[in-house]
C-alpha cells in the first residue's frame, strides 16, 4: 500500500483512465491547431505541498517566462487543473491560432492560451469523471504571465496536506508548441477519488 490508502490497483485503474483522458485531449487540440501532436504518458505520484513545490521546479525550468493557467473543478472528485507555456510556445500558438506573419498582441496570446486550457481541462477532466461516474463543474479560469517557476503561492503551501499530482506534456513539435499539464487533488478529494476508483474497480472485476 503507498500513502493515503492508495493500493498498486488504484494508481493503475487512474493511469489508465488517464491515458484515455490524455488521449482524447489530444485530438481535440490537433483538430484545434490542424495538426499533430503527441501527449506523454501521465505521471502519477502522492505527496505534500513541498514536494508538490521541489516537482514541479524540477519540471519546469526556472530561467524562462511561461503563461500559467489555473481552473478549479468541483463535484464528488474536485481539484485543480494548471497548463503552464512558456513565452515563446504561447507567441507561437497565438500566431498559430490567429494566421499572423509577425507576433501576436499580448491580447491574442492571452486568449489564444485560455481557449487551449479550456480544451484540454474540459477534455481531460470531463472524461476522467466520467470513466469514474460521476460529474464535474468548471469554475473561471485566471491566467498570469510569471518569471521562474514558482507556480505554488506559499499560502497554498500552508494550507495542505496530501495532495495528488497527475502530470503529462503537450508537444506539438512542427508548430513549437509545447505545455506542461498538472492535476492536483488534496486532502478530504483523495479519499472520494479512493472510493470512486474503488467502484470502478467493482466494475472490472465483476
Amino acid at each position: 500500500m503507498v500513502e493515503s490508502g492508495f493500493s498498486e490497483d488504484h494508481l493503475d485503474v487512474l493511469k489508465e483512465l488517464m491515458n484515455i483522458a490524455v488521449g482524447n485531449a489530444t485530438a481535440s487540440i490537433a483538430d484545434l491547431l490542424q495538426t499533430f501532436g503527441t501527449m506523454h504518458i501521465p505521471q502519477i505520484m502522492i505527496s505534500d505541498m513541498v514536494g508538490l513545490d521541489a516537482y514541479i521546479k524540477n519540471a519546469i525550468p526556472e530561467e524562462k517566462q511561461y503563461y500559467i493557467t489555473k481552473q478549479l473543478f468541483g463535484g464528488i472528485f474536485s481539484g485543480e487543473f494548471l497548463f503552464v507555456i512558456c513565452e515563446n510556445s504561447a507567441i507561437n500558438l497565438g500566431r498559430h491560432l490567429y494566421d499572423v506573419n509577425q507576433n501576436p498582441t499580448d491580447e491574442d496570446i492571452h486568449d489564444a492560451v485560455i481557449e487551449l486550457t479550456n480544451i484540454l481541462s474540459a477534455t481531460i477532466i470531463s472524461r476522467l469523471t466520467e470513466e469514474l461516474n460521476t460529474k464535474v463543474q468548471f469554475f473561471v479560469p485566471s491566467t498570469e504571465r510569471i518569471v521562474g517557476n514558482s507556480i505554488i503561492g506559499q499560502d497554498e503551501l500552508l494550507n495542505y496536506h496530501k495532495i495528488i499530482i497527475i502530470s503529462t506534456e503537450m508537444v506539438f513539435e512542427d508548430q513549437q508548441i509545447g505545455g506542461k499539464i498538472f492535476i492536483l487533488t488534496k486532502d478530504e478529494m483523495i479519499k472520494k477519488l479512493k472510493a470512486l476508483i474503488d467502484q470502478k474497480l467493482e466494475e472490472l472485476y465483476a
